[in-house]
């Protein structure tokens, strides 16, 4: 399915890096028209920063940027000279949401603060998307993934007991999950009331606030006591056995998530302890959380005679919530699931040549989103300028040549 939903919206957008860009693909990927603004005076860090395809680096070569700008229209432009700016208004005119996740300050010094471009286009939608905040005493500070994951309890939470450092959660999960979510429906829901109301509005997202939200029970639960939630790591608090165990094979584990007596009762049957099954004081949680070291070392002793996916599957038919730890290569070359709804679709770049992207995480009426291929850097300037803004080619070369479109 070719998705024409957001037919007719467009987006002059200003963001870079994760959050930002992946914010403004949920309205491309849906046929939005997002006019992505980057130039090479200051390129997006995520087209210098990799994955490369075939390990051979270059602007148009990075996986990152490609995942999360598909379906959009590259326009190359100097915002820092008057002339850059000056078409960035005019494009901003003709837009409907101009949206930048840009650290404190950096949209007053290009002279695009909310005021000055609804000067230009009245009912526009302003989507901000800066650390903290565009107030409050912590409100100039920069960050960055690993500083929101930081500074929001997230590190906290993924540490593990008996160690002296939080570990973080292995990549930059504010700019992946909550954020730019969060921004997608917080501009989907400004455009309906626009509809309604014909006016505009300035959307302030806190990141900080938005990975909070995502965090879950843990703030939650630091609120209602008063001490600070343990590391269980893997573990649960509330049952047992609950954590990864090493299987047969390199480096392979398989998860088992213990969560009733049931659970635990089918447990014990499918590793083949029907003395540990008929162990009255492992009959109820608290039981089993006191016996965690002896549970965990039965079913270790299981897994290790077995392939993960091979005791993951046993202990599935046996009513246990268990699953093989896929790595990144499992889950593009071997993961069937995903295979047969077709999560992953292969695109024809021009520089890279065939690439493999993720889908959007569902269907309508049984059909995946078709996925349109992410831009060169500045592929579309001159179809943009000429088009939308009545440009003559004469003056497009001539700003082309002065580096204002570059």
């Amino acid at each position: 399915m070719r998705p024409d939903f957001l037919s007719g919206i467009r987006f002059t957008d200003l963001t870079w890096a994760g959050a930002g860009p992946f914010g403004t693909k949920v309205f491309s990927d849906f046929g939005a028209e997002v006019l992505k603004i980057e130039s090479m005076s200051r390129p997006d860090p995520v087209r210098r920063g990799g994955p490369f395809k075939d390990g051979i680096a270059g602007t148009n070569r990075s996986g990152y940027f490609a995942s999360r700008n598909t379906g959009k229209h590259s326009v190359a432009l100097d915002l820092k000279s008057p002339e850059g700016r000056a078409i960035a208004l005019r494009l901003i005119a003709q837009s409907d949401v101009v949206s930048n996740n840009f650290g404190p300050g950096a949209m007053e010094r290009l002279g695009l603060t909310y005021d000055e471009v609804r000067a230009v286009k009245p009912d526009i939608i302003y989507l901000s998307m800066p650390m903290y905040g565009e107030d409050g005493p912590l409100s100039t500070l920069l960050g960055v993934g690993m500083t929101i994951a930081a500074v929001t309890g997230m590190m906290w939470m993924t540490g593990y007991g008996g160690q002296e450092k939080p570990l973080g959660p292995g990549t930059h999960y504010p700019d992946h999950a909550a954020n730019p979510y969060h921004a997608a429906f917080a501009v989907l829901a400004a455009l309906r009331h626009r509809r309604h109301t014909g006016r505009g509005m300035k959307i302030d997202l806190s990141q900080v606030e938005s990975t909070a939200n995502f965090v879950g029970t843990s703030i939650l639960e630091a609120s209602m006591r008063d001490a600070e939630p343990e590391h269980p790591g893997n573990r649960s608090r509330r049952d047992a056995p609950h954590n990864i165990f090493r299987c047969a094979g390199e480096d392979a584990w398989c998860a088992v998530a213990v969560e009733s007596d049931a659970e635990w009762l089918a447990l014990a049957a499918a590793i083949g302890r029907q003395d540990l099954a008929g162990r009255l004081d492992l009959r109820s949680a608290g039981g089993r959380l006191a016996a965690m070291a002896e549970l965990e070392a039965a079913v270790g002793a299981w897994t290790a005679g077995r392939g993960a996916v091979e005791a993951a599957s046993a202990l599935q038919t046996a009513g246990v919530a268990a699953a093989r730890v896929a790595s990144a290569r499992d889950l593009v070359e071997e993961d069937q699931q995903l295979a047969a709804r077709d999560y992953w679709q292969q695109l024809d770049h021009p520089e890279v040549g065939p690439s493999l992207f993720t889908s959007p995480p569902f269907r309508i009426d049984g059909e995946r989103l078709e996925l349109s291929r992410p831009p060169l850097f500045g592929e579309h300037t001159e179809a943009v300028l000429t088009s939308l803004l009545g440009m003559r080619r004469e003056e497009i070369a001539d700003l082309a040549e002065r580096k204002i479109l570059a």
